[in-house]
């Protein structure tokens, strides 16, 4: 149990330092189910431990595993709260994320290293790498403690320095302050006071707290309206009808027939065109996805992550090009649906895309609209981060169910050199969203 709790406080500490990754994103995501489990794994554990008596003193590793839920829900948690509600509910959940890890490591250590009642201590080799390990297992436990305890944190402002911010940085500093204080102020003692003082009691504690914890998770995540008020309709239940039509475009059932010369050519081109206009808007989405995630965890940590300058503009003059970029194109395509009357399967995946990036453009004109009234204050930025990295997901997934749809003709032996770069294209868009995990 101690080991699998060392783990588990050191990937909690991970997906908190990584959390505006993409990586972070998909271990937190897929971290719900674990966490879960991860409760019901010490409450099997807890039961087993009351029974041999020692779950009194082995509560404190309890408590990594009744965060974790809550870390799941961390962004459902500080949803539409103030900049600095967010601020101080996040430096809390962090500053238990970062002091457990240590909790667990040093008690740990203590276990498995000080001097048994009645028994010489011992001298391992390998104990004079970590700082405080050597006087732990010499009998100095709360000198080692400290000492040991100090140098992780010393290594933990390293990676607050890295990847959160200032606000991280000055609470370490001030754990180790405390820190210091207590090894200079404190006494050793032969029998340490202990907040859970029976095996009932710590058993109840443990009960309470497992409670606590999925009730926190169940919570939050099934609060009622958008998942972290989310204003993308991918994860608000008020917007059932905002998305794009699939079954507006119907598939004929006439067998389409090769075009060929200049009529293959101007398809071609045509498919080609819009493809290349919806990868120039996603990439547009994508540089303020990124950017306004970023920019917000710079204000909400006091961090200084380099952002694009000028992201906004430059990510809005990208969706004005793929705009400009759709129109210049679609000049051919009443000669293009001239010319492929004999393809009816062609023309409706070019129906399908003209009609697919006039809703996208449509919607990225509403966007533009709602942003600029979220980043009015910083309290707006993770709405902002939100409705973009949602708006990005759906353009990849909405663009897998139209190939999908149109798969006969996208896969037609005939027709594979008119849609080939279409098809390059479109993979592309797809491939880089499918996998991909949004909603934090």
């Amino acid at each position: 149990m101690i080991w699998s709790t060392a783990a588990l406080t050191l990937a909690c500490l991970g997906m908190a330092v990584t959390e505006t990754s993409q990586w972070g994103h998909y271990l937190i995501d897929k971290g719900e189910a674990i966490s879960l489990f991860g409760l019901a794994f010490i409450l099997a554990g807890g039961f087993v431990l009351y029974r041999q008596g020692r779950l009194r003193v082995s509560l404190p590793f309890a408590l990594p595993w009744l965060l974790y839920p809550v870390i799941t829900q961390g962004d459902q948690i500080i949803d539409n709260l103030s900049i600095t509600s967010m601020q101080v509910i996040c430096q809390v959940l962090l500053t238990l994320i970062f002091w457990v890890p240590i909790a667990v490591l040093v008690l740990a250590a203590k276990f498995g290293l000080q001097p048994k009642a009645g028994q010489p201590a011992r001298t391992r080799a390998w104990t004079a790498l970590v700082p405080g390990l050597r006087w732990i297992e010499q009998g100095r436990v709360r000198e080692g403690s400290a000492v040991m305890t100090l140098a992780l944190l010393t290594l933990e402002i390293w990676v607050a320095y890295r990847l959160l911010g200032a606000y991280m940085v000055a609470t370490l500093i001030a754990l180790i302050l405390l820190v210091l204080w207590r090894l200079v102020h404190g006494r050793d003692s032969a029998a340490p006071s202990a907040f859970v003082r029976s095996e009932a009691s710590a058993l109840v504690m443990l009960l309470v707290g497992i409670a606590v914890s999925f009730g926190l998770y169940i919570g939050y995540k099934n609060r009622p309206g958008a998942y972290q008020g989310s204003p993308s309709y991918l994860f608000d239940p008020s917007q059932p009808d905002a998305g794009y039509k699939l079954d507006a475009i119907k598939i004929p059932t006439a067998p389409d027939a090769a075009p060929a010369g200049a009529a293959a050519d101007d398809a071609s081109q045509l498919l080609g065109g819009y493809a290349d206009a919806l990868q120039e808007l996603a990439n547009g989405y994508y540089i303020l996805d990124r950017n306004y995630t970023h920019h917000f965890h710079n204000v909400l940590f006091a961090r200084s992550w380099p952002i694009l300058p000028n992201f906004r503009a430059v990510a809005l003059s990208r969706i004005a090009d793929a705009r400009r970029h759709a129109t210049a194109v679609g000049a051919s395509s009443e000669r293009v649906h001239a010319e492929l009357a004999q393809s009816p399967g062609l023309v409706a995946l070019i129906d399908e895309m003209e009609a697919f990036l006039k809703f996208n453009f449509e919607r990225a004109a509403l966007l533009e609209t709602l942003s600029a009234k979220f980043i009015e204050t910083n309290d707006g930025l993770q709405h902002a981060a939100h409705i973009y990295e949602g708006e990005g997901k759906l353009v990849g997934m909405q663009l897998g169910d139209i190939l999908k749809k149109h798969a006969a003709v996208l896969d037609a032996p005939n027709q594979s050199a008119v849609v080939a770069r279409f098809k390059s294209v479109t993979a592309a868009i797809y491939d880089a969203y499918k996998d991909r995990v949004v909603g934090f």
